[in-house]
């Protein structure tokens, strides 16, 4: 959603802008009561300049609705006294569960991927299988995720992946 929003933002601001800039020229040309280089044939209540109307009413609110939610994404956690508000970012929920998960044996690499909901961590393992180290490492995420203040614990899954599994 932010590529969007990066690749559209520039495309409409450059868009208004040349349009503003035709507009701005048409109407000091009008009031120098020189000749306009365009005549338009057309009023505000027909039809064609409705449904452009309508058009844009909409792509607008379609803009809207994105920018609205592309911003950053944050977990709330317990607030420490009336008035103040704490949260933190999945990222930094996915590096402590990472950090736990990592330092586990046999656990070669880990990728995490956390939301206010869901903390999900892909393990590798050359040493261990799936049925193996799998409960252990669902604990050891578990235990992470309880240790910090939050008002509603997200779902912790794991999946290991190990060459053993693969025979």
């Amino acid at each position: 959603m932010r590529v969007v929003l990066r690749v559209l933002s520039p495309v409409l601001g450059v868009a208004l802008a040349a349009a503003g800039a035709v507009l701005l020229v048409l109407v000091a040309r009008h009031w120098a009561g020189q000749d306009l280089p365009l005549r338009v044939d057309w009023s505000w209540v027909d039809r064609p300049v409705l449904v452009l109307g309508a058009c844009l009413a909409v792509g607008g609110l379609v803009l809207l609705v994105v920018a609205s939610r592309a911003g950053a994404r944050q977990v709330a956690l317990d607030d420490p006294a009336d008035g103040v508000r704490v949260a933190t970012t999945p990222a930094s929920l996915a590096r402590v569960v990472g950090h736990r998960v990592r330092a586990e044996d046999g656990v070669v690499d880990a990728s995490v991927t956390a939301s206010r909901r869901k903390v999900r961590v892909r393990a590798t393992s050359r040493l261990h299988d799936e049925a193996s180290l799998r409960p252990r490492l669902l604990e050891v995420a578990r235990a992470a995720v309880a240790e910090l203040p939050m008002p509603v614990r997200p779902k912790v899954s794991v999946v290991v992946m190990s060459p053993k599994d693969r025979r």
